[in-house]
Formats: structure tokens, sequence, C-alpha cells
């Protein structure tokens, strides 16, 4: 069974605020605090904010435990986040119409205007979605996740090392 552009553009919107909880979880962790106050502060915070604060708040947890291999790759993470979360930003701010390509496919055309003011122009810009036009977003997507997850139980077993499983 193909699964609709509807239906992809769903799962990507949904699966990013999975990996969005991730980095909350991060933060609440690394903040070795209530983790109600500390979700209260979180949602002050935008997207890209979050993920600034979770870089600063690594690399100082890395650096305390002198682990700049992993500071590195983090902050690579977080790069990759920023770019799926502008990806995000233009899926969600967008207009959308019913399309049928020539082939039969129902899919969807994106329509998006932004104004670049010291242009002192409106772009518009159109994209024409097939249901595989998410397959590269999906899965940078579930690659970033599964990183996110593997940073999580890397700052758990940081806070924790006697623990054993």
């Amino acid at each position: 069974m193909t699964l609709s552009a509807y239906h992809q553009l769903g799962k990507f919107i949904v699966d990013f605020q999975h990996a969005e909880e991730t980095i909350n979880e991060i933060l609440i962790l690394m903040a070795q605090a209530d983790d109600e106050a500390i979700r209260i502060l979180i949602n002050e915070l935008d997207y890209s904010q979050r993920l600034k604060t979770a870089d600063v708040m690594f690399a100082r947890f890395a650096g305390l435990r002198s682990d700049k291999s992993a500071n590195a790759e983090f902050h690579k993470l977080m790069d990759k986040l920023a770019k799926l979360g502008a990806r995000r930003n233009d899926l969600v701010h967008s207009r959308y119409m019913r399309w049928i390509h020539i082939s039969g496919t129902e899919g969807l055309i994106r329509q998006n205007s932004k104004l670049r003011a010291r242009k002192g122009i409106r772009e518009q810009d159109e994209e024409e979605l097939l249901p595989e036009a998410f397959t590269a977003d999906l899965r940078q997507l579930a690659e970033a996740r599964q990183e996110l997850e593997k940073f999580r139980l890397k700052v758990i077993d940081w806070l924790y090392p006697d623990v054993q499983d």
C-alpha cells in the first residue's frame, strides 16, 4: 500500500514532535532540577532557542567529563535538527492544494510566501509533493531521532554511572 502525500506530511510533523520532546528530555536531564520547573522554562523557548540551549548545556556537560568528541557530534546533530526545523516550518506554514500527477498519483502542491524586507519583495515558493517526496525528510528525521536517543542515553549514563541494567 502506497501512503498518500497527506499521510507522509502528517507523519513528518508528528515524528518531528517526538524529536522535539527528546530534546526537551535531554534538557531536563542535564538541568538536574525540578522537572516541572524546567518544562515551564523550556516552553518559553522557541525551537531554535531550545537547540542552542541544548548545544551549550551539552558542551558544558561533556566538558565536565572531558568528552570533546561527544560535544562535536552533538553540535553536528543540533545543526541537522536546525535544518529539519526549517523544513518543518516551511511545511507547516504553507498552503496546500490537491494535485494529480500526470502518472495519476495524487499529491500536493505546496505554496509558501516569504517577505524579503531587504530586497523589498515577496518570494513565492512552490513545490510539487508526491508521497515519495517525503522519503529523504523522513529518513533524515529518523536518523536524527536515533542520534538524539543515543545522546539521551549518554547523559543518563553520565548522571548515573553506577546503575547497571
